[in-house]
């Protein structure tokens, strides 16, 4: 049984752990933070995503997954793959401080021919000065860096992982190319292989074609709401020509960090790089930020200055299925509503509490019924399927003005206003 080392233990490096080991491979998890290795030896995961802490159980008792904080368990490994989540920083800017500091602790253990695939989200050229930096540091190594960018949906990263749409895998020659194809071949799934740049620049280009997606659907959707015309109707033709098909182009609060603001920042920099003027990067930046300012233009609209006024937040991760709130909407728009020095309250069924430290601005409430008390109105931004739920009656009964502003038009109108509320959406005219 072939063995692969994954390091970086958190989304990106568990859901990796338990793909490998669903497809019968024995799996090393490496982080170097003891206490995360102490609480995942457990079988307890530092985040949710569904399934996870079940696979982690079950591997473990098969013992074809164990964690360890020791580099040396690199000299084990037939496959070496880094799946570290790189922070990025309020301008969306990424930083492979991780991937280089794992590599450096790495590379005197990685044996000759193992090689080491990069899954985490990093810029053009980064693969390559990996590459080298391995080699400096291990003279015996013949092998080489692979880049596959990964392609995991927050709320279902387990099953991306197992029936992905295609695997591309940049790698260095021929000889990496076999070796790497056959980690692979128990993916069933189509593989392309090219050079290492161009993965790194098909992660680059999908995401910022997602983001220009959203991009595209929340213009017509900000024109619709001038012109008097419901932009979900609009959205929910346009999903049915098999020329749109999947595109995410439904009307809804724009993208935030971490993934899509990432790439499309990644290409603005190359862009002005070179001395390339790219309009279209420019526009989507500018259209999206338009996104969350027409949240605040809501509220205004409805209660004046925002000053003083009481605001609840459903929801706070990035979206339904993830306890993460890495770079997530909620962040942008608290931010913006205590700049208009609003007082804001905010709940989430899964947040990760740890995580939420992060963030001493965000004051989070254990219920809905403290969310909603004499509260001025309500702001969707996470589509938790509970909140379809609530008792809205209820909560309109408690709310000083029962008004609920539905960033990503998840529930549904006629429900709200029969409950006592003014509901708002995006894009929408009742």
């Amino acid at each position: 049984m072939e063995t692969i080392c994954v390091i970086g233990l958190w989304h990106l490096g568990l859901v990796n752990s338990v793909g490998f080991a669903t497809k019968g491979y024995k799996v090393i998890g490496l982080d170097f933070d003891k206490t995360l290795i102490k609480q995942l030896r457990r079988g307890k995961s530092p985040i949710f995503e569904p399934g996870l802490k079940d696979y982690i159980v079950k591997f473990l008792k098969k013992r074809t997954l164990r964690f360890e904080t020791d580099e040396k368990c690199i000299s084990f490994a037939d496959y070496v793959v880094i799946a570290y989540d790189c922070p990025i920083n309020e301008k969306d800017e990424v930083s492979i401080s991780p991937v280089v500091k794992a590599a450096k602790k790495i590379a005197q253990f990685v044996k000759r021919s193992t090689p080491v695939i990069i899954t985490s989200q990093i810029p053009l050229g980064t693969s390559e000065k990996i590459e080298s930096l391995i080699k400096s540091l291990n003279k015996e190594w013949q092998s080489g860096v692979v880049y596959t960018p990964e392609n995991l949906r927050l709320g279902d990263a387990i099953n991306c992982f197992l029936h992905p749409d295609m695997i591309v895998l940049g790698v260095p020659n021929n000889q990496v190319k076999e070796r790497v194809l056959e980690l692979y071949k128990r993916i069933d799934s189509p593989k392309i292989t090219i050079s290492l740049r161009s993965a790194e620049m098909v992660k680059h280009a999908l995401n910022t074609f997602l983001a220009t997606s959203i991009t595209f659907g929340n213009e017509i959707a900000l024109l619709c709401e001038r012109l008097g015309v419901d932009a979900v109707e609009v959205g929910q033709a346009l999903k049915m020509d098999k020329r749109v098909g999947m595109s995410p182009i439904f009307p809804g609060l724009g993208f935030s960090g971490g993934t899509l603001a990432r790439d499309v920042g990644q290409l603005r920099k190359f862009a002005r790089s070179v001395g390339y003027s790219s309009y279209l990067l420019e526009a989507i930046v500018k259209i999206n930020e338009a996104t969350f300012d027409w949240i605040i233009t809501k509220l205004t609209d409805k209660l004046g200055r925002l000053q003083d006024k009481k605001i609840g937040i459903l929801g706070l991760t990035y979206k339904p299925g993830t306890s993460t709130m890495r770079q997530s909407p909620a962040i942008k728009i608290i931010k913006k509503l205590l700049a208009a020095k609003a007082y804001c309250l905010a709940y989430d069924p899964k947040v990760n509490l740890q995580e939420l430290r992060s963030y001493p601005f965000i004051k989070r409430v254990k219920n809905i019924i403290d969310l909603a008390k004499n509260c001025d109105a309500l702001v969707l931004l996470t589509q938790w399927p509970e909140f379809k739920e609530l008792d809205y009656a209820k909560m309109a009964s408690i709310m000083k003005k029962p008004i609920i502003i539905d960033a990503k038009n998840f529930l549904e109108p006629k429900k709200l206003i029969k409950s006592g509320f003014e509901y708002e959406g995006f894009g929408r005219r009742l």
